[in-house]
């Protein structure tokens, strides 16, 4: 199991759960003090894989914050939560937390699309105590997060690994060679014309130098990339 830096814990660490014989997903990301961010069910890593890859965001934390929504306070332990009659207040844990380069802070909910109307009362009222505070409340389902796109965010947190930075300084000089004769090209031509590899093309979308549509199949017979002259904006995936 990841060990939590003190002073840096979640206000709920799902990551403990491996302990009890339950999973946990965990994200590495250099975007949390402890290197890692966790979510407790499939859908919650891959919008913290999501959130650990898009430009534009210089922090990321997991559980980092309870609302107490009786009392409209916001709590760093759930053990601070008052109360009433031997039983505590009720309260709302978040997903997942990130901070944007302009320090607009966004609490997330993660939560599939069935489930929206049945917990659409405790979302309300947390996301009017957490606007009080200056915070926005955003909810994420399962909408656009096909198997596709889910591949192509798994392979390119792969290629931006520190482990394969040797490697991927190689693939993106070979595959700036080849763009020199083209700026936009069919994917699997590419491919042959500069002898690139799959793992050569996700360096490039993992570091500026290509850019495709990631909702798509990149390696189809109909996927396409194009030189992205250092941009990342073709990983500016979600609207936030």
């Amino acid at each position: 199991m990841p060990v939590r830096n003190k002073g840096v814990k979640p206000v709920r660490d799902v990551a403990k759960r491996t302990k009890r014989g339950r999973r946990a997903y965990i994200v590495p990301t250099d975007r949390n003090a402890n290197g890692i961010v966790a979510g407790e069910s499939f859908l919650e890593r891959n919008h913290l894989l999501l959130l650990s890859l898009m430009p534009g965001f210089t922090r990321i934390s997991d559980q980092s914050i309870c609302v107490d929504l009786e009392n409209e306070n916001l709590l760093t332990s759930r053990q601070d939560l008052p109360k009433k009659d031997g039983k505590k207040a009720v309260a709302y844990t978040a997903d997942s937390e990130i901070e944007r380069h302009d320090g607009q802070i966004f609490i997330c909910e993660s939560k599939p699309s069935a489930f929206l109307e049945k917990h659409a009362d405790k979302h309300a009222r947390a996301e009017r105590i957490l606007a009080t505070y200056g915070k926005q409340f955003i909810t994420f389902t399962e909408e656009k997060f096909s198997p596709v796109f889910i591949s192509n965010l798994e392979n390119l947190k792969k290629a931006l690994s520190p482990a394969q930075k040797e490697r991927a300084a190689g693939a993106c000089e070979k595959v700036g060679i080849a763009l020199k004769n083209r700026k936009r090209w069919p994917t699997l031509e590419l491919k042959e014309s500069g002898a690139l590899s799959n793992a050569d093309i996700f360096f490039g979308l993992a570091y500026g130098v290509l850019s495709a549509d990631l909702s798509e199949n990149v390696f189809s017979g109909d996927g396409w990339v194009n030189a992205a002259h250092g941009s990342l904006d073709h990983l500016k995936l979600m609207d936030i």
